[in-house]
């Protein structure tokens, strides 16, 4: 009975760590859901998502840092929030309904169990609450690093075209079109990007997918764009600039990690070697030492105690000393009689 807690708790853990993880992956718009608009998905809990997510309160500033993150993981369903905090809470609260219940199972009142149950209970919802938005942080994280990573490419595809003759937007929707099985980050944005630029301009096109993004290097393209509509030069040759520029800051990004290298192995090596090779060096001279101070003080050793041994007088046998003569008494001394003092 004890074991099945921590059993249960733990595959409580295992399946809401799935279930996040299947709502990153499956929360995410595709590039058909962008070709073919085929109206909003259905939601997970259907209609009572609002009434999920708004169990726990959430602050201004923390439901614009939610919706940034899901921006840049690639959530632009118009209920992605409501949708991302109703699972959370629900599985906080099923995680708090779950303690209850192995509570009143399997414990009764006073009972030490009861404590442990209590306190593992409070472990599992801790994690269940603070586990989502730290995942939500890291797939935004690997989406954007992987756009800024490909941008170099599109970019230079994108030139190629259009010193071809193929005008600006249709250029962008035919690398969005090539790019869709290597880098479908990237396609997925330049589809968004070339269906914006065909409603509105675009700079105005490429300022939307920097905020979207919030990338340096995507904010360094949208500002190229925008000055160079507003000056009237080629957008294509700023294009090709722009990706030789990328690909020289990457390369002195790469440099300055490769230099950074030898100080940050240090660490592991003092750490994790030098014990081992300390281990090696010293190990057998302090075995020898060892052995030394053991076997020194045994009786021959070097560290052994001298032994000092009383020297007496040399027995003598009595028939060369012969009898022994009678004691002679003594003379017993007059004694004066004591002085008598006349008053």
């Amino acid at each position: 009975m004890g074991a099945l807690v921590p059993i249960t708790f733990l595959a409580v853990t295992v399946g809401s760590f799935l279930i996040l993880r299947w709502f990153v992956r499956a929360g995410q718009n595709r590039e058909d859901a962008v070709m073919t608009p085929r109206g909003p998905r259905p939601l997970i809990f259907g209609g009572l998502t609002e009434a999920l997510a708004g169990i726990f309160p959430l602050r201004p500033e923390m439901r614009e840092r939610y919706l940034k993150f899901l921006r840049q993981a690639g959530h632009y369903h118009s209920q992605a929030l409501a949708e991302y905090l109703a699972l959370r809470n629900a599985l906080v609260l099923g995680s708090f309904l779950l303690t209850l219940a192995a509570i009143v199972v399997f414990t009764e009142p006073g009972e030490p169990l009861m404590y442990q149950i209590g306190v593992a209970g409070l472990v599992v919802i801790a994690l269940v609450y603070s586990l989502p938005r730290l995942g939500l942080e890291a797939a935004a994280n690997a989406r954007t690093r992987r756009i800024a990573q490909s941008l170099p490419d599109a970019l230079d595809m994108i030139t190629m075209c259009t010193s071809a003759g193929l005008p600006l937007q249709h250029a962008i929707l035919r690398i969005s079109d090539e790019l869709r099985s290597s880098h479908p980050d990237l396609a997925f944005e330049l589809r968004i990007v070339g269906r914006h630029a065909e409603a509105s301009a675009l700079s105005s096109a490429f300022q939307h997918f920097a905020k979207r993004l919030d990338v340096p290097d995507v904010h360094a393209v949208a500002s190229m764009v925008w000055q160079a509509e507003k000056q009237g030069s080629s957008v294509a040759g700023a294009f090709h600039a722009f990706s030789d520029q990328v690909r020289l800051t990457r390369r002195q990004r790469a440099e300055e990690a490769a230099n950074k290298t030898a100080f940050k192995m240090l660490f592991p090596l003092v750490l994790c070697l030098m014990p081992a090779v300390y281990l090696v060096l010293l190990g057998p001279a302090v075995l020898e030492l060892r052995k030394f101070f053991q076997t020194a003080r045994d009786p021959g050793g070097p560290l052994a105690m001298p032994n000092f041994q009383v020297l007496s007088e040399p027995a003598v046998s009595p028939d060369l000393i012969g009898p022994t003569p009678p004691p002679q008494a003594t003379p017993a001394t007059p004694t004066s009689p004591p002085l008598q003092l006349n008053p």
